[in-house]
């Protein structure tokens, strides 16, 4: 027996509409229940979805992704199937395809519809386009704008979701981002309400601001992070790490000491992101990228007297990485008891913003667990293991020829 569908419906003054819709989603076989968000409606809307059946809860944070948010931490499925309110006419059977679609290895369907008052302006001339440069992954689909789609919110850190009309493609990328295919369908002919022209203005100009805040977190670029303990990625790297995972970007930690404190307290600070894995070190060689990347970073600590596994056991893994996929190897400045590295030169300080909250929470945390003193979240920064001095790599290697050379940055 396919997983039950939750569905959910923002809406906002949509009284003429919500019955029927509502009343449709009932009789698709694979929906458990129909959840309406009310994002601050004036009308009826709330009576009409509550008298045809569905769940209601108010949203009072306007917004398209903030009624998501809502709607998905309410569903009490893990597949969610998230539905326009202003839908007028669709066949119901054809609708019941996006839940039927669902496969091992797929974590979203989106349906493909036409509408005869609608062209598709923003998906042709703007979603597409950016879709082909930044995720070109995803250029098969017809339709990736479309607000009608099913995923398994399990695979998604979906607290992070943007609050606006661009929701529904951050939904889209995050799920490719962390390895799961998109699928598609086709829905029939849909009729919508007809909106004005400053309404889809200003989809537009959600819509691309999220591409431009997501080209620079290279969310296809995989992580991977080798170090000693918890400690080690707490102190020099979580607030880079965080800062990636919560657009949705895959990161693999390895440690050395995976059953200490620090490294559970670590598991624990990255608990919330699914696209997050903490493992020994052992595993490493067995890593491999998800299906979806296109780059690999590899951070590793400093080298420094008596320096564990860590940093050889990532030459090994980045060279084998090499013959596949592009990347860099970056270092971090590992210190011991307050101890200067000599020696680092750091060449990238990365951006970190939507990580310190998370790296803040784990250095209080730190001080407690390793009983040591509170310290202040520092700057993070990496030197390329490529510019590192030869007499500084004695049992790592030589500089890795770099078969495919990344742009240098995480």
């Amino acid at each position: 027996m396919a997983e039950p569908v939750s569905v959910i419906i923002p809406a906002r003054n949509e009284a003429q509409t919500i019955s029927r819709v509502v009343g449709v989603l009932r009789d698709i076989p694979d929906v458990d229940e129909v959840v309406v968000i009310d994002n601050g409606s004036t009308d009826s809307t709330s009576d009409q979805a509550r008298s045809a059946g569905a769940t209601v809860i108010a949203e009072r944070h306007t917004g398209m992704g903030h009624a998501v948010r809502a709607g998905i931490k309410a569903a009490r499925h893990d597949w969610i199937m998230k539905v326009d309110a202003d839908l007028d006419k669709f066949d119901t059977h054809l609708f019941a395809r996006i839940p039927q679609a669902r496969a091992p290895g797929v974590g979203l369907i989106k349906g493909a519809w036409q509408d005869p008052k609608d062209n598709m302006p923003m998906t042709r001339l703007l979603v597409m386009p950016a879709l082909h440069q930044l995720f070109p992954g995803l250029s098969h689909l017809r339709a990736p704008n479309s607000g009608l789609y099913a995923f398994d919110r399990s695979l998604i850190a979906h607290d992070h979701l943007t609050g606006d009309y661009a929701v529904d493609i951050d939904v889209m990328v995050r799920v490719h981002a962390a390895g799961y295919d998109v699928a598609e369908v086709d829905i029939g002919r849909i009729v919508h309400d007809t909106r004005d022209v400053h309404h889809y203005n200003g989809m537009a100009e959600q819509i691309l601001a999220f591409f431009f805040s997501r080209q620079s977190r290279r969310l296809t670029n995989e992580m991977v992070v080798l170090a000693r303990d918890g400690a080690q990625v707490i102190n020099h790297s979580l607030a880079a790490i965080a800062h990636r995972l919560t657009a949705g970007t895959r990161a693999t930690i390895y440690l050395e000491e995976v059953d200490t404190a620090t490294s559970r307290l670590l598991r624990e600070l990255l608990s919330h992101f699914p696209t997050a894995r903490v493992l020994p070190l052992d595993e490493a060689r067995d890593f491999s990228a998800h299906a979806h990347a296109t780059e690999v970073c590899v951070l590793a600590p400093y080298p420094k007297a008596g320096g564990g596994e860590a940093l050889a056991e990532a030459v090994t893994l980045h060279e084998m990485l090499l013959e596949t996929l592009p990347g860099n190897l970056w270092l971090m400045p590992v210190q011991d008891a307050g101890r200067e590295i000599i020696g680092f030169s750091p060449d990238l300080v990365p951006e970190v913003t939507d990580g310190l909250a998370i790296k803040e929470a784990g250095l209080a945390a730190l001080s407690a667990v390793a009983d040591q003193r509170a310290a202040k979240a520092a700057p993070e920064l990496f030197q390329s293991y490529a510019s590192l001095p030869e007499a500084l790599r004695p049992g790592y290697g030589n500089p890795i020829a770099q078969r495919h050379p990344s742009a240098g940055n995480f």
